[in-house]
């Protein structure tokens, strides 16, 4: 099902005390949803170590890319486009469905990526 719907309120805090993670409440025809959180990703321990991937800082970049606002406390009041499936919000665009951001399809982009690029054999030519 897709829906236009309205953010209602965004968060950004601690899971478990040891993780840090980020959501979007979306009011979809007088029904609240959640888009992100702790079962979506979760950063590393403490906030994240240099080895961890950057979920935190890609969610919060493409929310406010979708809603096209310059801080994350302007998304309140934003219209999304929102997928939903299961009863789960699993994807979010701009209005006129242009621009699409569903975390865990990047998410996993970003960790094939990085495994690649730890496993590709280095580069000594300009050693």
């Amino acid at each position: 099902m897709m829906e236009i719907g309205t953010i209602k309120a965004v968060h950004i805090y601690s899971h478990l005390q040891y993780h840090v993670t980020a959501e979007l409440e979306l009011n979809l025809k007088g029904v609240k949803y959640t888009f992100g959180g702790h079962k979506t990703f979760l950063s590393g321990m403490y906030g994240g170590g240099p080895s961890d991937a950057p979920y935190l800082g890609r969610f919060l970049f493409r929310c406010m890319q979708i809603c096209k606002v310059d801080s994350w406390d302007q998304l309140k009041s934003s219209k999304v486009l929102v997928e939903v499936r299961n009863g789960i919000v699993s994807a979010i665009a701009d209005v006129s469905g242009t621009n699409w951001f569903n975390p865990v399809k990047e998410f996993q982009a970003m960790d094939q990526e990085k495994d690649q690029t730890e496993s590709s054999p280095k580069d000594d030519r300009n050693s």
